[in-house]
């Protein structure tokens, strides 16, 4: 995630943020701008940016925050011998997350698990040698190179992420997310080319894993967020389009205000 929130960013975040908790924003904001924006700091730019929701304090329960109580468990199983990225890509591929280096490496410090590789993690960890361990030490799940995981999915395999999303396999290398794509995303864009910058696609029948071309319409992140703000999504796709003309009639509003 970038440290620099860009202008449109952050009117976003003023805009969704009232009447919603930290991680409900982040999950609009990672929608919307393709990120991985943890509730922490959706936290910390609330505080930095004098910006509040407004809601009443939720009971925090053991599986609350970014990994649950079984994810927490495979974690520290799984923690020796492995890269942050690796480790990251390991969890993301099993519980169809979308977890980064960064975020991996956060949450290990803040729960006192170490990797026990020297130095950097890049360095050769203390496992070098058996190639395809997940735990350190060896066992006899260990795969010889070229070997496939038993866990392993071949491109074209499609799976639903925890947010409701289709997400199907382009790759068998690169990072988890270069792996994996939205599948709403890679059938537009073989279409149409790529989504353009600050534009996403909205599915104007409300339907997360309904695909097809015509139910997709790319529209711009502020329109998205106006769309979200004062709910005209539907599961009417006519009603949809029509609530993008009602945004952007808000829209305008909005600037000849503030040009006032």
């Amino acid at each position: 995630m970038p440290r620099r929130y860009t202008k449109e960013q952050i009117d976003y975040i003023r805009e969704i943020a009232p009447g919603r908790y930290n991680d409900e924003i982040a999950k609009l904001f990672n929608a919307n701008f393709g990120t991985n924006l943890t509730e922490g700091q959706i936290k910390s730019f609330k505080a930095n940016h004098k910006i509040k929701s407004n809601v009443p304090k939720r009971r925090v329960t053991e599986d609350d925050g970014l990994f649950t109580k079984e994810q927490k468990a495979f974690i520290k199983e799984n923690v020796k011998g492995l890269s942050n990225q690796k480790l990251a890509d390991l969890v993301s591929e099993n519980f169809n997350l979308s977890i980064t280096a960064k975020q991996m490496m956060t949450w290990k410090q803040n729960h006192g698990l170490s990797s026990g590789l020297k130095g950097s993690e890049g360095v050769a960890p203390p496992n070098k040698g058996t190639k395809g361990l997940y735990n350190f030490g060896g066992n006899k799940t260990s795969f010889k190179t070229g070997q496939r995981p038993l866990n392993y999915k071949p491109v074209g395999t499609e799976r639903i992420d925890r947010d409701g999303y289709i997400l199907i396999k382009v790759s068998d290398t690169g990072a988890w997310h270069e792996r994996w794509k939205l599948k709403q995303v890679v059938i537009w864009e073989e279409a149409n080319g790529p989504i353009p910058k600050g534009h996403c696609l909205l599915f104007l029948d409300g339907n997360k894993q309904n695909v097809s071309l015509d139910n997709l319409q790319l529209i711009t992140r502020s329109q998205l967020a106006r769309l979200n703000q004062n709910s005209l999504i539907s599961n009417d796709p006519e009603l949809t389009k029509t609530g993008i003309v009602i945004a952007d009639i808000i829209g305008k509003i909005g600037e000849r205000k503030r040009a006032n």
